[in-house]
């Protein structure tokens, strides 16, 4: 019977225990512990390489561990005997350091336990990753792989940390074979407990078992080779990698024979790198599944070449220095490598054939493996060149600055990579170049929280800083069942610019459209996608009227925005909305839409509004007016003058002096002084500058008060004031408060200004002042 996906979850909880344990194993047993004890026994660079790369070489074997694999009806009895020897194989490591023999006899030894381990462990590796792989949906690996790597880079931190402790504290005392054995010894009992999970996990059976004989499994090593993409993805792992392993462990032998550096602060560095994989992993894991692969990978692969850097500019003897630098350093290295692991191996799985995964798979990880194994043995090897004409430490930062070109280059062959669904490198920094500290606070409030207040807060703050980061979960906010966090995702949703966003918000309006908010429709409308044409007119005939008055402004943002003939029906609509007898605010919205689209065919529903019985639909005919600059409506204009007397009437008067003559400018003067706010009085002294050709002015010195007011107005006057005693005189009555004075000065330096003169009202000097200037 096949495992459900809770059981498969469960498995997969056992499966990072297992790897937790694993890590620690690994951690104790190799790496810089082994480099140590190389060292301890007089091995130099090529020993170095040598074991370092003997695990690599024998990533040879997955090929055939995965035809081999393919032919078991599961996964489990194919991986669980290669778990087991590769375990055994390190139990008389814990005794090598004590055992007495030579250095030569005990290197040897240690070399054939690594080779026969390595094998053990990367025969069935392919098949073991296979098992997960069909256990983790596609659309989650990176959120559990990134787990899954930060979870076993923490534990191998905190465990090299008690490591390097031990093993300091016994070579203080003159005791260090004694530490060696001790720190194996742990290795090796988090071994066990690593095989105790290990056995906890649930078994899924394999839906087509294919056993091959020899022929076949030749034919079948050969096909993920053969296959001309995923070849392109070989292709890059293999340089990839040469610049990832090139350096090797000469890093930590630097560090030992120049730096002199003690355990622990190496294993400091390891603890700082897991600060930062694992602070950094849900972002990585985040970003792979939302972007791809490819793109992450080709920010992560540009960033990991900034690596080498601190190791380069350390300087032996600078034992503080180098300690803060590289302490500080390994987060960001921890950050960027996080990044490389999880996308190179989520990038092998998305791209590999899903009905030959375990071939596709260990051709991957054994292409990986072998270069592993080599790069490093061309660094130890060209480590040693260097050796007679440079000093060592000139010598291994001339390899550390190889490795670095190496990196860079590696990331030109991702391009010709086609990995299916992920999106453009220029789309994911562009999108990550949005991201503010606010912004990622209010992504993680938006991804935990379920209070209410907070989730619309997050909602807003995620749409103000247009996260574009964020649009999986705004969208799936719009299916929310609250409709405070509907309304609050639709306003948002528009600034984040995502493409689904028109398709969600029309399904909106076609699927539930009477749980549908104004917000949405405006949204449509920012948006400007023609394609939400078709479903706003639908809208514009639904029974609720603020809906209808929202499309009316949709549209006509579109329309502004769009020509063509998908556009062709927007006006014929709105303009016989614009008459719409039942619903006023209706007709107010289809004119200011109509205002902002613009065009001849609705001038005539413009003009014809302004005899409308409601100011607030007369507002936005003359808006549209003035705006339009409609000069055929002069008629109407100053017919609805003289029928109406309401706060439409200012409005009406500014219309009036954009498209009128000088002859209006008494009318205009009269409304300005029947006004009964300053609102309305202004607006139609703005008529009469737009008149006189002084608006911008005008409106500059209605904005000033006081002190800076009269301030703009002398060194507005101070070219006349020098030659014309009529300004003088005016300016010198303004300031004394009378104002109708003034304007009659100005009169006698510009008789055109008489119509004003004879007609004063409040400020009106502001308007004429500009004219004399």
């Amino acid at each position: 019977m096949s495992p459900n996906r809770l059981d498969n979850l469960r498995t997969l909880r056992f499966a990072n225990a297992d790897t937790a344990f694993a890590t620690a194993f690994v951690t104790l047993t190799t790496g810089v512990f082994l480099v140590g004890f190389v060292q301890h026994l007089g091995g130099r660079d090529l020993w170095i390489g040598l074991l370092s790369s003997i695990p690599s070489l024998m990533g040879l074997l997955q090929i055939p561990g995965a035809i081999w694999g393919r032919g078991f009806p599961s996964f489990k009895p194919f991986v669980l005997p290669g778990a087991v020897l590769w375990r055994v194989c390190y139990i008389p490591l814990v005794f090598l350091p004590l055992l007495p023999m030579s250095n030569e006899l005990r290197l040897g030894l240690l070399a054939i336990l690594v080779t026969v381990a390595s094998a053990a462990a990367t025969i069935p590796n392919s098949i073991y990753n296979d098992w997960l792989a069909e256990m983790v949906p596609d659309n989650s690996r990176g959120w559990f792989f990134g787990r899954r790597n930060a979870i076993a880079t923490a534990v191998a931190a905190v465990i090299g940390i008690v490591g390097a402790v031990a093993l300091d504290s016994m070579r203080a005392t003159g005791r260090e074979p004694l530490g060696f054995s001790l720190v194996f010894g742990i290795g090796m009992l988090c071994g066990l407990g690593s095989l105790v999970f290990f056995l906890m996990m649930r078994d899924v059976p394999r839906a087509n078992p294919v056993k091959r004989n020899l022929k076949e499994g030749l034919e079948a090593i050969g096909a993920p080779f053969q296959d001309l993409a995923y070849r392109k993805v070989l292709i890059f792992l293999a340089v990839s990698t040469v610049g990832q392993a090139f350096a090797g462990n000469l890093f930590a032998a630097y560090a030992r024979e120049s730096l002199h550096l003690d355990f622990k602060i190496l294993q400091g560095t390891a603890v700082f790198m897991a600060i930062g994989n694992v602070a950094t992993a849900p972002l990585w894991g985040f970003l792979s599944d939302k972007y791809g692969n490819k793109p992450i990978l080709t920010l992560a692969g540009y960033l990991i070449a900034l690596n080498p850097l601190p190791w380069i500019i350390s300087i032996p003897g600078r034992d503080t220095f180098n300690t803060v630098l590289l302490l500080g350093s390994h987060v960001l290295m921890g950050m960027f490598w996080c990044g490389v692991t999880l996308c190179q191996f989520n990038l092998m799985l998305s791209t590999a054939n899903s009905d030959d995964r375990a071939n596709y798979l260990a051709a991957g990880l054994t292409t990986t493996a072998v270069v592993g194994g080599v790069a490093p043995l061309l660094g130890a090897t060209m480590m040693a060149a260097l050796r007679n004409p440079f000093e060592p430490v000139v010598a291994y930062k001339i390899v550390f600055f190889t490795a670095v070109f190496l990196r860079i280059g590696a990331v030109f062959m991702l391009r010709p990579v086609d990995e299916p669904g992920s999106k453009k490198i220029q789309t994911a920094l562009r999108d990550l170049s949005g991201v503010t500290p606010r912004g990622m606070r209010a992504m993680r409030s938006l991804s935990r929280t379920t209070d209410v207040a907070a989730r619309e807060e997050a909602i807003q703050s995620v749409g103000e800083e247009r996260i574009t980061l964020a649009a999986d979960e705004i969208i799936k906010a719009l299916h929310d069942p609250l409709p405070r966090v509907r309304r609050q995702a639709a306003a948002a949703i528009a600034n984040l610019r995502d493409p689904r966003a028109t398709d969600e918000l029309i399904h909106q309006l076609v699927e539930h459209p009477d749980l549908v908010e104004e917000e949405a429709i405006e949204s449509l409308g920012t948006l400007g996608d023609p394609g939400a044409i078709p479903a706003l007119l639908r809208t514009l005939e639904s029974p609720r009227s603020l809906l209808r008055r929202a499309s009316a402004r949709a549209l006509g943002r579109i329309g502004a925005r769009t020509q063509g003939p998908e556009t062709e029906a927007i006006l014929p609509a709105l303009v016989h909305a614009a008459s719409d007898d039942n619903d006023p605010d209706l007709r107010r919205a289809a004119l200011q839409a109509l205002r902002v689209i613009g065009g001849a065919e609705g001038a005539s529903a413009v003009v014809h509004a302004l005899s409308d019985e409601l100011p607030s639909v007369r507002i936005a005919a003359a808006e549209a007016v003035a705006e339009l600059e409609l000069h055929d409506a002069v008629p109407e204009l100053r017919q609805a003058l003289l029928d109406y007397d309401d706060e439409a009437s200012a409005e009406v008067a500014y219309a009036l002096g954009v498209v009128g003559t000088a002859d209006d400018i008494p009318a205009i003067l009269q409304e300005a002084k029947g006004s009964d706010s300053v609102i309305t009085r202004r607006r139609c002294l703005l008529g009469v500058a737009r008149l006189l050709g002084t608006e911008q002015q005008a409106y500059r010195l209605f904005l000033l008060e006081g002190m800076a007011r009269d301030t703009a107005l002398m060194d507005l006057l101070r070219p006349q004031l020098r030659r014309n005693q009529s300004v003088q005189a005016a300016l010198k009555a303004y300031s004394n408060g009378d104002e109708q004075a003034a304007l009659r000065a100005l009169a006698r330096a510009k008789p055109e200004l008489r119509l004003l003169a004879e007609h004063p009202v409040p400020e009106l000097f502001l308007v004429a002042a500009p004219a004399v200037a």
